[in-house]
């Protein structure tokens, strides 16, 4: 467990107990919005990388559970569960492979500014400390563009068996906007590289309501070779994308599985490292299941969505409704980490489901 003991000890005075004894770490309020909304937004010219500076401090820093008003230093950790995102409308949480404890997010709207841009990749340094540690430049949450993917709607991001992201522009409120998977190439974290894309696909679901185009989305999944979209919708329904050999050629989407009890309008997916666990999340409560580790692709979701949660629980949010959109198992572990559109980020320790939990 990457939550150290000492941490843990004093940090559960501050949980608020939820179903089956889950106890989030508790976020904090959001701060008012900063910076100008640009017009161009969705289409946004990147910045380059000179035009860059260190993000805003966080009010925390210091100490795991330093008192508000202490401003953050550069270069300095920050305990994970006091700070603050830099951009708001976070959506979209992955692990990265290559540099052990980054994880990438990726903003859904909001305004943009030189400092807060949409068409980036954000990452956070988790530490077995249960702090954000800086990733460039004495910067805890630092951000790189991606250049030749505009940002409509992004929603998720994940990583594929060749440490390749694929950023997808999933989101369609009005059920007509169009849809877009991008592969992207990882540059180093330390570095000021961008992301650069290798590939885009054009997708559309193919089963919309009536009177639509398509279905809204907002949660990705990579399991054993294939790239799984969760259509945010009752009963949450999943369906696995076949992935076209050309590039700009639309993606089918084929219809998996959906849930059949209380699971629906998903906007977070994961799998933990040992495939014993698959989390789910809304935007107020995530859900575990048990899988079976032996299953793959299709069978291993459906066999996880057929079973009723082990467990569940809602975020303690400070704010009251953080608005969770993105979220990842912490690698080797059981632990989760959760970023909200508000800017709060939730790491959440958690214990091996039990198995006679199962349904």
């Amino acid at each position: 467990m990457i939550i150290a003991a000492a941490v843990l000890a004093t940090a559960v005075a501050l949980l608020s107990a939820t179903e089956y004894d889950s106890r989030p770490w508790p976020g904090k309020p959001d701060p008012a919005a900063v910076g100008t909304t640009d017009p161009g937004a969705p289409g946004e010219t990147p910045v380059s990388p000179a035009a860059q500076t260190a993000a805003p401090a966080t009010p925390y820093a210091d100490a795991p559970f330093a008192m508000p008003g202490m401003a953050a230093k550069a270069g300095q950790p920050i305990a994970i569960h006091t700070a603050d995102l830099p951009a708001n409308e976070a959506s979209g949480l992955v692990a990265s492979r290559r540099f052990p404890g980054v994880f990438y997010w990726l903003r859904d709207g909001g305004g943009a500014t030189t400092q807060r841009p949409r068409a980036a990749l954000w990452t956070i340094r988790l530490g077995e400390d249960a702090q954000s540690h800086p990733v460039r430049r004495g910067e805890n949450f630092p951000f790189a563009q991606v250049f030749e993917a505009p940002n409509a709607d992004w929603e998720d991001v994940v990583i594929d068996d060749d440490d390749n992201l694929w950023i997808g522009d999933i989101g369609a409120n009005d059920c007509v906007s169009k849809q877009y998977l991008y592969r992207t190439l990882e540059p180093d974290p330390d570095t000021d590289d961008p992301f650069m894309v290798t590939a885009k696909y054009p997708l559309a679901f193919p089963d919309p309501a009536p009177g639509c185009k398509t279905r809204n989305a907002e949660a990705m999944l990579w399991l054993d070779g294939e790239l799984y979209l969760f259509a945010k919708t009752a009963n949450s329904p999943v369906y696995r994308a076949v992935l076209p050999a050309e590039r700009n050629t639309p993606v089918t989407l084929l219809p998996v599985a959906k849930f059949d009890h209380n699971v629906s309008k998903i906007s977070v997916s994961t799998v933990s490292d040992d495939r014993t666990r698959l989390t789910l999340a809304g935007h107020s409560r995530y859900w575990v299941f048990a899988a079976d580790p032996e299953l793959t692709g299709d069978e291993f979701l459906r066999e996880a969505m057929d079973g009723k949660p082990v467990h569940t629980a809602t975020f303690a949010s400070a704010a009251g409704n953080a608005s969770v959109e993105g979220g990842s198992y912490v690698p080797g572990t059981h632990d989760l980490l959760f970023v909200a559109e508000n800017k709060e980020i939730f790491l959440v320790p958690d214990a091996p489901a039990p198995t006679s939990a199962r349904s």
